[in-house]
């Protein structure tokens, strides 16, 4: 019986494999830090004839890590699959963040997929199996915007690590992927915070920022299905979206032509960008 891992799976793209995973048969393991979107997400299985059980964990605690996998194993064996998905949103300019913005992301969204691989690959290796990690890194794993520098700066070095350990492991048969969504429609934006702004301020921004997620996002379900297809042709790394393909194809064949148009998006004009479209958008609803 194939055992999935999947962190951050209380909504979005974790929810959503989740489901996927478990409709084709797999026990689900739904390690969240959100107790509620993580019981939430079992329910939604278990109501579709599914597997699943509820984990709680930090994915920025390496120590909680090594305890969290000692408990899998002990109750189900060794996973066959493990998703790092768990990741936050800080938008903002670079000197906008702070210190503890910029640790607080690298220790979420890079050293969260990182200690997740670190967790499970070598007792993969140690039990002959032959398993799967894939690493949620994001089009901004190759996308040097200003809008969001310590997002995108986590993202790139999840996404190496993730190819530095898929190099060291292929031989030994262990699938190791990045898979690299462009605009999804998730909660990352509405829990997201803006730095260097005041919680009234910034709670008006993710707002509007949700808001046109929710609009012009894809359903998480077509991350899902990339990250089977990533595991199943043991792909290295997989953009999902047109803007994802072009971000990955520009930052190989042309990183000046990309940084040059990312570089047009300084935070001032997407504040009114992201003012206007939550005019509009909330005036259509």
């Amino acid at each position: 019986m194939t055992v999935a891992v999947i962190t951050g799976a209380g909504s979005g793209i974790g929810r959503a494999s989740a489901l996927r995973f478990a409709a084709k048969g797999a026990t689900v393991i739904v390690a969240e830090i959100d107790v509620y979107g993580g019981n939430e997400t079992v329910a939604r299985v278990r109501a579709a004839g599914g597997r699943a059980e509820f984990q709680l964990l930090d994915v920025a605690d390496a120590d909680g890590w090594e305890e969290f996998a000692e408990r899998i194993v002990r109750d189900h064996g060794v996973p066959d699959v493990v998703v790092n998905n768990a990741g936050i949103l800080i938008s903002g300019g670079f000197l906008e963040h702070s210190g503890d913005d910029w640790r607080r992301m690298i220790a979420i969204n890079m050293m969260g997929p990182l200690f997740g691989s670190r967790a499970f690959v070598q007792r993969m290796v140690d039990a002959g199996k032959r398993g799967a990690i894939v690493n949620i890194c994001s089009v901004g794993a190759f996308l040097p915007t200003p809008l969001g520098p310590s997002y995108v700066t986590a993202k790139a070095g999840a996404w190496m690590g993730t190819q530095a350990l898929r190099a060291e492991y292929a031989g030994q048969g262990i699938r190791v992927s990045a898979v690299c969504p462009g605009l999804i429609n998730t909660e990352l934006s509405a829990n997201g915070t803006r730095a260097g702004a005041d919680n009234s301020s910034g709670a008006d921004w993710a707002a509007k920022l949700a808001r046109g997620q929710q609009v012009f996002g894809r359903s998480p379900d077509r991350v899902a299905a990339a990250i089977e297809r990533a595991i199943r042709w043991n792909l290295a790394t997989v953009p999902v979206g047109v803007e994802a393909w072009a971000g990955w194809y520009l930052s190989r064949l042309a990183p000046g032509v990309l940084r040059g148009v990312t570089g047009l998006a300084q935070m001032p004009l997407a504040e009114k960008v992201v003012q206007m479209s939550g005019r509009v958008l909330g005036g259509s609803r």
